[in-house]
């Protein structure tokens, strides 16, 4: 990912102009990935800026570190959109705009005017994408939706707490949000292609992604196996026995030695072969039958070893297992340096600030980082200029509180 401050984009999009609507994390995270790409977002907020900008600590520079990670690669307009004047100055950037992001609770955008059949009459080729919890038809469309509600929903909390407590287990992170985000951007992408290809049809759409779809697509996949031939007689889905957290003398690793070459790899380089004898061991067949049998025993192995020697043993015999890191031990990583996966950007006034790459390398149009996160309203005059609004019609919006 390229650091590109002075220069701009080359990206892929560094053509496309997106209205981002959105706040927390699934709106902004699908517009920063088209930012990354070049585009040139516009971030709407209200006046007194949106959540992510003031809710978690810490801040420098008037900036809150949970809003970097999401906003880099924008510009900041703040806007009242419950007022006349505000969504005129929307509706006037829709005119030009390629994208638009929302992430509105059902009904919302419609009730503002600025739904999709409002915008589509003024602008044809805008690609209207709504981020909602369940979608915009059906029993629970107009309900409220957050993060620890679909992972609720869409039946991965019990396959994990089985796995470790018992009980329904929360993934301990924003997960349905930022895989809802980052479907967001691929599905956009998709619709550019539509309408710009070469067969293209030269027209906007709507695009719906519902987090509970999302999600799903997701999270299900590789869990709905036995389901897949209708109706089932298996029972209902759980944990991957073969996934476990081994401990070492002093430590964690992960990994697995499943395959008849792998387990046979591990007993030498372990200097177990007795375990290549035992009933229940001694073929795929047999560990597949019961695997917590031939794991337990693997278990008494791995704990007589220290994390760096079992590693060692491991990398050198070919079997796939690896270090358990915490999320500062992965920045240390040498491939995470080589491959720029955390990357530092000097900031005016914030001083060093950190970031994870976006995760495509494109060779001809690189992904880059060529904008800071904006302060709220930074480009308020440069935004309204640029659509036709004068310095006269400018300082009246700020008067009537229309902006900042």
């Amino acid at each position: 990912m390229d650091i590109r401050l002075q220069d701009g984009p080359e990206g892929p999009l560094r053509n496309i102009k997106v209205i981002d609507i959105t706040t927390q994390i699934t709106g902004p995270l699908c517009s920063q990935e088209l930012g990354d790409l070049g585009a040139d977002v516009i971030k709407i907020e209200p006046l007194h800026g949106e959540i992510a900008r003031w809710s978690t600590p810490p801040e420098k520079a008037n900036l809150s570190g949970y809003f970097c990670q999401i906003n880099r690669n924008k510009r900041s307009l703040s806007l009242d959109l419950k007022s006349p004047e505000g969504i005129k100055v929307l509706k006037k950037l829709a005119e030009t705009a390629d994208v638009l992001v929302e992430n509105f609770r059902g009904g919302v955008a419609d009730k503002l005017g600025i739904g999709y059949e409002d915008l589509k009459k003024i602008n044809k080729r805008l690609i209207y994408v709504s981020i909602t919890g369940f979608g915009s038809t059906g029993p629970r469309s107009t309900e409220p939706a957050y993060d620890m509600l679909m992972q609720g929903m869409v039946g991965m909390m019990p396959i994990q707490g089985k796995a470790f407590t018992g009980k329904p287990q929360l993934s301990q992170s924003a997960i349905v949000d930022k895989t809802t985000g980052i479907t967001a951007a691929g599905v956009t992408l998709a619709a550019l292609y539509a309408r710009d290809s070469k067969e293209g049809t030269g027209l906007g759409q709507r695009v719906d992604v519902p987090m509970m779809d999302a999600y799903a697509a997701n999270a299900l996949p590789d869990v709905m196996g036995g389901d897949t031939f209708v109706p089932s007689e298996l029972p209902e889905p759980s944990p991957l026995a073969v996934l476990r957290t081994w401990e070492t003398a002093d430590g964690y690793a992960v990994g697995m030695a499943l395959m008849d070459n792998h387990f046979a790899a591990f007993c030498e380089a372990l200097e177990c072969p007795e375990l290549l004898e035992k009933p229940g061991c001694r073929n795929l067949g047999e560990r597949y039958a019961d695997f917590d049998y031939w794991l337990d025993q693997m278990a008494v192995v791995i704990k007589k070893f220290t994390t760096e020697d079992f590693l060692a043993k491991t990398k050198q015999a070919g079997i796939p297992f690896g270090p358990v890191k915490t999320v500062r031990e992965f920045y240390e990583e040498p491939q995470v340096k080589n491959n720029r996966t955390i990357f530092d950007v000097e900031h005016p006034e914030a001083g060093t600030m950190r970031y994870v790459r976006y995760p495509g390398h494109l060779s001809a149009t690189p992904a880059s980082f060529h904008r800071h996160p904006p302060r709220l309203g930074e480009h308020n005059d440069e935004i309204l200029a640029e659509i036709g609004y004068k310095d006269k019609d400018i300082s009246a919006l700020k008067d009537k509180g229309v902006i900042n």
